[in-house]
Order: structure tokens, then C-alpha cells, then sequence
């Protein structure tokens, strides 16, 4: 659909006239010069920043001043606008003869015989290759956003919301991974598709499609379930899954166990398993886990102060999926709700003042409340 209204806008600027559509072409082409040269930017990479940020993306004063502002961004018009400007019966609308077909075709047959299936697997290594090209696209505008973020937070002492401070998080990772990512493409472009199937975690999140992250999440799952199943089973204290989803019995659990899950405490065998039931790398030796799961644990412990602050109810469904599995909680098929709501639990276990709780417990928790199902805690 946005390539319709792009070519539509495109031949409505050419064939406009001074009189009646100068100022329909102008607000048109504005837009579409900015989907052409980036066709990537769509509602589904867009970020969704504060007031501030926008303007801070979009011009060099304050947030608060509308006067004196220099444009660095030019702020493209809103989509909304060139659809406004399309409609049928409108001035300067295209024609319904001559708009184009939106109808999707029928998927082609499945590939057969040798040549066939060289041609479609050429064709989706093109796709891929794109893809890739038009993550790095985005990833370059994401930095711009972000340094214009930590300029305003360094020097106005600007308050990040969660989205910006996950927006700055990601991008500081994507820039480390684009090195060694840019290295393969520029000399073996041919081996990305393995990459991406086998080495997901050299891939800038720009670049992953939502069926790929989709089918990253399931595998998480899959080796989750596993490590849970032999927990349990292995498990030899007096804790159980009943105990650790209530917050009272979690409390007192903590109290009494809590020095026993100290990083110090924890051999090499146990920090691996916690690391890879966190979504990190089980490679390396103890200091390299301990570090690298503390590093972990101290961004969640950061989100979990600014979504307390911004409400959960903030959250799309998408966000809500990642902030669950970023903290080894299930995030696929499962409602909205469920995932609110264990969202919630965690955070009041995070943020309590009844005890302190060592990172290396809600970890341990999560391993047991895997395939729980959360109550509320509204009273």
C-alpha cells in the first residue's frame, strides 16, 4: 500500500499545476523524497520517542522554544498528509482507473527440479542481502537520534524515557555489531544467510526481520524448557514453583537463602546455565559469565526503574515481548495480559523494600515460574 501512494504521489507532483496543486505537490514530494531514499523508514522500524526527542532529532533548540529554531532534520511531513491528498474524488486524486491494483497475487507455485530451486534460493540471498542494507540504513539514522539524545541528556540534563533509554541501549549494541557484521558482508556477502540462521547474535536488531526474531524467540524457549524441566527435577532445596510465584514466600526464600546465590558462590557449571537461560553466550571462563551476566542484570535493573516510572501500561505488545524475554520470562503465545502481569511481578520483586534480591535468584525463579501462569496483584 505505501508503494501505491508513493508512485501516485510521485505522478500527481509531475503533473501538477501552478494554480490549483503547487501546494499538494509540494507537501507530497516532501514525504516520498524521504520513503524513496529510505524505503525502509516505515511505522514498523520507526521509534516511538517523547515530545523532546523529536524535536531534538528535528531541529537545535530547546524543546520548549518555537522561536529562532534551525533545522538540522527537516521534519518530513506526516503520513497521514499524502493520503489526505489521494483520496478519490479529491483535488489532484488519482483517477480509479488509473490507480494501482492493491489486490495481492496469489503466492507462486513451490519451486521444482534442481534449477528451480537454485533460482529461489538466489532470489531469497537478494532479499536477505537488502534486507541487511536496509537495517544498515536504519542503524545510521537510529545513531543520529542518539547522539542528539546524549547531547541533550549531558548538557540539559534531559530525563530519558524508557523508549529513548532502549533506543540508545540497542544502538550502542548494533554500532558493536555492525564491525564484524560489515567485515563478512563487504568480503563473503554469500555466507550472510548462514549467519543470520546460525549467528543471529552478529546481526544489528535493524536488520532481523519479525520472523526471524519470532523463530530466535522459539528456539530461547525451547532451550528454557529443557533447563527448567532439569531444574526441577535436580532441585534439592526447599523451594518450590508455588513458593517463588508468591511474594511473601519469595521474600522469606530470599532472607534465608539469598547469600548462597552471590555470583562468588556460584560455580562455573551453575553461572553458564544462568547466563544461557538469560538469552547470553555460556562461553568463556567463571569471571567472564560473572561479568557478563552482572552486565546483564544492571541494564534490567535500570528498565526496571524507568518502567516503573513510565507504568506498564505504556507498552505495546511488542514491547512487552521483548522486556519478558530479555528478563527470561515466556513471551510467546501468550496474552497481553500475562505478560503485564508477569511483568509486574517482576518488578516488585526487583524494586522491593522487604529484601534484597540477589540478581542470581530472580534467575533461578524464572527457571522454575517459566510456564506459570500469573495472578494479578491488584487487590
Amino acid at each position: 500500500m505505501a508503494g501505491t501512494f508513493i508512485k501516485a504521489a510521485v505522478r500527481l507532483g509531475q503533473q501538477a499545476n501552478s494554480r490549483n496543486l503547487s501546494s499538494v505537490a509540494r507537501a507530497s514530494v516532501r514525504i516520498t523524497d524521504v520513503l524513496i531514499k529510505y524505503p525502509h523508514l516505515n511505522t514498523r522500524h520507526a521509534p516511538v520517542l517523547s515530545p523532546f526527542a523529536r524535536s531534538a532529532f528535528y531541529s537545535t533548540s530547546t524543546p520548549g522554544s518555537t522561536k529562532d529554531k534551525v533545522s538540522v532534520h527537516p521534519e518530513p511531513a506526516p503520513i497521514e498528509d499524502l493520503t489526505a491528498t489521494l483520496r478519490v474524488g479529491a483535488a489532484g486524486s488519482v483517477a480509479p482507473e488509473n490507480s494501482l491494483n492493491t489486490t495481492s497475487a496469489p503466492p507462486p507455485p513451490p519451486p521444482t527440479g534442481v534449477v528451480g530451486k537454485a533460482k529461489d534460493y538466489w532470489r531469497k540471498g537478494k532479499e536477505i542481502v537488502i534486507q541487511c542494507k536496509d537495517g544498515v540504513k536504519l542503524l545510521w539514522v537510529n545513531k543520529r537520534i542518539v547522539k542528539d539524545l546524549k547531547r541533550a541528556q549531558n548538557e540539559e540534563g534531559h530525563q530519558l524515557t524508557r523508549r529513548e533509554f532502549q533506543l540508545i541501549y540497542r544502538t550502542d549494541i548494533d554500532i558493536k555489531r555492525l564491525i564484524p557484521f560489515g567485515l563478512v558482508f563487504c568480503l563473503a556477502t554469500e555466507y550472510i544467510p548462514l549467519i543470520i540462521i546460525f549467528a543471529p547474535q552478529l546481526i544489528p536488531s535493524t536488520c532481523v526481520t519479525p520472523a526471524q526474531l519470532e523463530g530466535r524467540r522459539k528456539k530461547i524457549h525451547e532451550k528454557r524448557s529443557v533447563m527448567t524441566e532439569k531444574l526441577i527435577r535436580l532441585n534439592r532445596r526447599e523451594i518450590t514453583k508455588e513458593s517463588l510465584a508468591n511474594y511473601n514466600s519469595f521474600i522469606t526464600i530470599a532472607k534465608k537463602y539469598g547469600e548462597g546465590f552471590d555470583y562468588n558462590m556460584i560455580d562455573r557449571e551453575h553461572l553458564a546455565s544462568f547466563c544461557k537461560f538469560m538469552g547470553l553466550s555460556g562461553f568463556g571462563p567463571k569471571s567472564m559469565l560473572k561479568k557478563r551476566l552482572d552486565k546483564h542484570m544492571t541494564y534490567l535493573s535500570k528498565d526496571d526503574q524507568l518502567l516503573q516510572k513510565d507504568g506498564i501500561d505504556s507498552l505495546t505488545f511488542a514491547e512487552l515481548q521483548l522486556a519478558n524475554e530479555e528478563r527470561g520470562m515466556r513471551s510467546l503465545e501468550v496474552s497481553k495480559e500475562h505478560l503485564e502481569k508477569s511483568l509486574a511481578y517482576w518488578l516488585k520483586l526487583s524494586l522491593s523494600k522487604d529484601a534484597t534480591i540477589p540478581p542470581a535468584l530472580m534467575v533461578f525463579s524464572r527457571m522454575f515460574l517459566l510456564h506459570s501462569t500469573f495472578k494479578s496483584d491488584k487487590k
